[in-house]
Formats: C-alpha cells, sequence, structure tokens
C-alpha cells in the first residue's frame, strides 16, 4: 500500500529516481535503514539548537547512502526551523588555495541559503527581509500602527539591538555595518544593493568597500569561515535555531596533486573541527562527506595529517562495532532485506504515480532483486541507485508495453554496473 504523498512530491520523487539522482524532497517515503544513525542527526540538531554544535565526517563508498542521507538530514533541519548552507567541493571549490578556492566555496555556500519557505536556496534576500518584516510587525503592534507605519529610526534601532550579542564574534561591526546598509537600501527601493554583494562574497577590493561601508573588511579565502560563523549567531538573532552546513565530494581534496594544497585544506579543515568540538563557535553544525580513502588512506587522506587523525580514528575498544556518536560516521551498504522493502515501497509509488496496477507481486520483485545480485561479480559493483533506477525503468516498460512479459525481461538478463568505484566525482543515487 503506497504511502499518503502528496502529487506534485511524488511526481518530482518519481522523476528524480528514475534518472538517478536523490529527490529533494519526500525522501522520508522511502527511508529505509539508517535508524541510528537518524536518532544522532537528530541529536546533533538539539545540541546546536541548544548553542553547541557537531562536526562529522561522513564516510561511505559511492552507492552507501551518503547523499540521501545529507538530504534526509538537510529536510529535517529545514523543517525544524535551521538555516541550511550547502556546497559541493570541486577543483575551484576547497576549503582554502591560491586562487579564491575558499572563497568560492564561501560563495556557493551563501548562493544556497535555504530555510524551510526557500528550501531549495537563494534564500539570503528573504531571510534579511523576513528580519526586517518581523521586527516592524514587533513595533507596530506595540506602538498601534501599521508595520510600515513604524519611523525608519525605531526600526533601524531595534534591527541593531536584535543582533547586539553577536559583539564577541570577529569582523561582527563589519557585518552589522553593512545588514544596516541593506535596511536602508531596502527602504529605499534600490535595484543594485551594494550590501547583498558584499554579504555573497562578490564584493573583493577595499576601496569598493570602503567608499560603500565605511570599513575595511572583504571576505576573502582566509576569513570565510569566521563569516560562516556570524551568520550561524544570525540565524539564531533573527528567529532561527541556528545553521546547518554540508560540505559534499571532499574527495577532491583528497585527489589534489600537491602535497602543500592537501595540507593546507585539512589544516583548515582541522581548524573548523577544533573550532567546534571546543566550543568556539555556537549554533552551528558541519557535516562533511567523503569516500573511506578520503579519510582512512596514510598516504593522502586526512589520516596522513597526524592531527586529524589522532582525533579521528577509531576508538581502541570498538572492535568492529558501529559508532554512530563519534566524528567520523561510517556508513554501511544496505542489506539485501532492506533494499527488497525499497523495490516494495518504490513500486506501490509508481503505481500511485500512474494510478494503475502493474501486475508485479512480491514475489516478482524477490526473483528480480535475486536476477539483479546473482548477475554481477560482486554486489559491491551494484548500488541501489542501479538497482532502483532500473526497476522504475522495467515499470515504465511494462506500463506502456502491456504485451510484455516480465519474466522474459528480467529472468537470466546480465545486469552490468555502470559505474566504475574509481570513477572521479561520480553523483550516485546513495540510499
Amino acid at each position: 500500500m503506497a504511502p499518503d504523498i502528496p502529487k506534485r512530491t511524488l511526481i518530482t520523487m518519481m522523476n528524480a529516481l528514475s534518472s538517478g539522482v536523490v529527490p529533494r524532497r519526500g525522501l522520508e517515503y522511502i527511508a529505509v535503514g539508517r535508524k541510528k544513525e537518524t536518532e544522532t542527526f537528530v541529536h546533533d540538531l538539539d545540541d546546536t539548537s541548544a548553542g553547541g554544535g557537531a562536526f562529522r565526517f561522513i564516510s561511505g563508498r559511492f552507492g552507501n547512502g551518503k547523499s540521501f542521507m545529507t538530504q534526509m538530514v538537510r529536510n529535517k533541519a529545514l523543517d525544524e526551523r535551521f538555516m541550511v548552507m550547502d556546497a559541493d567541493l570541486a577543483i575551484n571549490r576547497r576549503l582554502t588555495g591560491s586562487k579564491k578556492e575558499g572563497l568560492n566555496t564561501y560563495v556557493e555556500l551563501v548562493k544556497n541559503m535555504a530555510v524551510r519557505t526557500r528550501p531549495d536556496g537563494g534564500a539570503l534576500e528573504s531571510v534579511l527581509q523576513e528580519w526586517i518584516y518581523s521586527i516592524q510587525e514587533r513595533l507596530g503592534d506595540s506602538m498601534g500602527v501599521d508595520p510600515d507605519d513604524v519611523p525608519h529610526d525605531v526600526v533601524e534601532k531595534a534591527l541593531k539591538e536584535s543582533v547586539s550579542g553577536m559583539s564577541a564574534l570577529p569582523f561582527y561591526q563589519d557585518f552589522l555595518k553593512v545588514v544596516m546598509t541593506y535596511w536602508r537600501e531596502y527602504i529605499a527601493g534600490e535595484d543594485d544593493m551594494k550590501s547583498l554583494r558584499w554579504l555573497r562574497g562578490e564584493m573583493e577590493l577595499k576601496t569598493d568597500v570602503r567608499k560603500a561601508f565605511g570599513i575595511n573588511a572583504v571576505i576573502n579565502d582566509a576569513n570565510w569561515y569566521d563569516f560562516i560563523k556570524i551568520w550561524a549567531e544570525f540565524a539564531v538573532r533573527i528567529g532561527y535555531k541556528g545553521l546547518v552546513v554540508f560540505l559534499d565530494e571532499a574527495v577532491v581534496l583528497y585527489k589534489l596533486q600537491s602535497k602543500v594544497s592537501r595540507v593546507n585544506n585539512y589544516e583548515r579543515l582541522l581548524t573548523m573541527f577544533n573550532d567546534i568540538m571546543q566550543g568556539k563557535s555556537s549554533h552551528l553544525s558541519i557535516y562533511v562527506c567523503g569516500t573511506p580513502e578520503f579519510i582512512e588512506d596514510d598516504n593522502r587522506g586526512l589520516y596522513s595529517y597526524e592531527a586529524l587523525k589522532s582525533r579521528l580514528v577509531q576508538g581502541r575498544y570498538e572492535n568492529g562495532y558501529d559508532n554512530f556518536l563519534g566524528p567520523v560516521i561510517n556508513l554501511r551498504p544496505l542489506t539485501n532485506e532492506e533494499i527488497y522493502v525499497l523495490l516494495r515501497t518504490l513500486r506501490n509509488l509508481h503505481e500511485k504515480r500512474y494510478e494503475y496496477d502493474s501486475g508485479v507481486d512480491d514475489g516478482m520483485l524477490e526473483t528480480y532483486l535475486r536476477t539483479v545480485l546473482s548477475s554481477v561479480m560482486s554486489t559491491e559493483m551494484i548500488t541501489p541507485r542501479e538497482i532502483t533506477r532500473d526497476l522504475i525503468s522495467l515499470l515504465d516498460t511494462l506500463r506502456q508495453n502491456p504485451d510484455a512479459d516480465f519474466s522474459e525481461m528480467v529472468v537470466g538478463r546480465v545486469v552490468r554496473a555502470d559505474r566504475n568505484p574509481d570513477d572521479d566525482l561520480l553523483e550516485d543515487l546513495e540510499i
């Protein structure tokens, strides 16, 4: 029986799954397994809301669930009224570099800023406007006037007071001057807002910044993480519970040919890790996703940097047991039983999507899964992405061709994995 799911969400989900990508919404309808991991992330959100935070590395081979898991956490954070930022690391987007690679990551994070009312990113302006309007509304209620009729100087004073608790953070005064400039540009109805360009990391010349705001600070490769901490505190001051940041494709750092570049990026990771774990930041959690090699390789991975290895290496007494409370969460592959549950769910959703009876019963799904698993040399050569995508393709074909026979299409066919686990930066549906 298919779950009760909004039609628009269902269509978007099935389109994404049939293309082999992770849907942005609706993942809760197809989630199987991962109970302990999910409990950890929920606990992290509670800690972040209370003023703490978490820094975790999510480790898994291609296809083991990193993208799916992080998208689940992202959706949960949005629903719980957190601000979210995410970015895929790339050759030109790293934590630091000689060609603004760190700044490029900040620019991507702010571009992808999301809140519950803007879940797909691009929420910067709506966040600022929500902050302004909430202050105007509160003042209007206390003064017995319409929010738009509250004197501008009164609003400006209240806006400053609402974020006054951030004064201990570096660059706070510069940030405050820029957001207050945004307020003035906003009420003046200006189209080209210099304040937004600065907040997005798009103003790089100090002369331009001094002229526009009377400050010297520019967001750059060296200080961009300081502004992430400011955004976390700002989010809380304007009514959110905190900031959750996702950095995916961290294997990019592992693949850097220059040892100096790798070490510089690992040093920046260490700084961020220590900052959060030692309580030097607040209301901020960061999740970094990568392969086991990115973390455990003693020659090029995080383990090659002793200061990080000493913090991330498995404890002496774990003895092969799972530990989902440590800094590294290793995602195991789904079991065959869990994959089977997923296949049943997808079949039911497909029938609901097209309002028909596929005629594919549970026994036929068992045959499909058994055929897939028996036709590859190793179960590690095929991922849930491929299994689920091919099932949807099969159901599409059966629906459009009533004369097609399930057994002829499935039994005895050789299924080839279309992914080399060593390929660079492949995006799998990781369930």
